[in-house]
């Protein structure tokens, strides 16, 4: 007999939250920018309420800031912070995935490895916005495996900061499919349960993230702007790809 599928209803906060998400992603909402709670609330046909408590999960996510008694705005980020966080990403995300192919059960690396097919088939029908959901979803799979609470607490402050900035660098032509590859070799290194593997290859994954993140900040950011322009020259750059 065959279980029943489960969907899930989405309630008006979640598609709110989604709506929104999709206006910073593509640079509609520009790094900076004020948010106007009544507009978004004409604008999806709800009222304030869902808007506020998107406003505030997204909040929690990194992607806006709200200023008590001063408004909402679009995080903004400095090119030194976005250094920063990549540097300390890249020290420890491969303790994550040595950590996660070390202490991992059998079933459980087994399970990641075979949840590679879902990201690849992302990565080829170019879905940025699900392919990152997916990868969100991977952290989670490998920090259970690593059962780290230091690292999952570190995680939780440091990828809020770099959501949106994550989004603009798989955005580039073919870097889906060149990410997808290195997660592979990630995977495969977890599923055998040889962590000096998975460090290597997870290392190697986030030197190439690092990268190309200096470059697009570099490309964006050339002669000491301010760095509220820094998402919405990204965002530009992207959308003419």
């Amino acid at each position: 007999m065959r279980t029943p599928l489960r969907l899930r209803v989405l309630s008006a906060k979640d598609v709110v939250i989604e709506e929104i998400r999709a206006l910073i992603y593509n640079g509609t909402m520009a790094s900076g920018a004020r948010i106007s709670t009544d507009e978004l609330a004409e604008r999806f046909g709800v009222s304030r309420t869902p808007v506020r408590d998107a406003l505030q999960q997204l909040s929690v996510e990194g992607l806006v800031t709200i200023a008590p008694r001063v408004g909402v705005f679009v995080r903004e980020i400095s090119p030194q912070e976005i250094t920063d966080v990549y540097q300390i990403k890249t020290a420890l995300e491969p303790m994550m995935a040595a950590w996660a192919a070390e202490r991992g059960t059998p079933e459980q690396r087994a399970a990641f490895r075979e949840a590679f097919d879902e990201l690849e088939r992302l990565a080829r029908s170019n879905n940025v916005q699900e392919y990152v959901r997916a990868l969100e979803e991977r952290r989670e799979a490998l920090l259970a495996m690593a059962r780290s609470d230091g690292l999952r607490d570190s995680f939780a402050v440091l990828d809020g900061r770099v959501r949106l900035l994550r989004f603009r660098n798989l955005s580039q032509p073919g870097r889906l499919l060149e990410s997808a590859a290195q997660h592979r070799s990630i995977a495969e290194a977890i599923e055998a349960g040889d962590p000096d593997a998975a460090y290597i290859a997870m290392r190697d994954h986030m030197l190439d993230a690092t990268a190309r993140v200096r470059l697009l900040v570099v490309t964006a950011h050339p002669n000491g702007e301010p760095a509220s322009t820094v998402y919405s020259k990204l965002s530009k750059r992207t959308e003419g790809d």
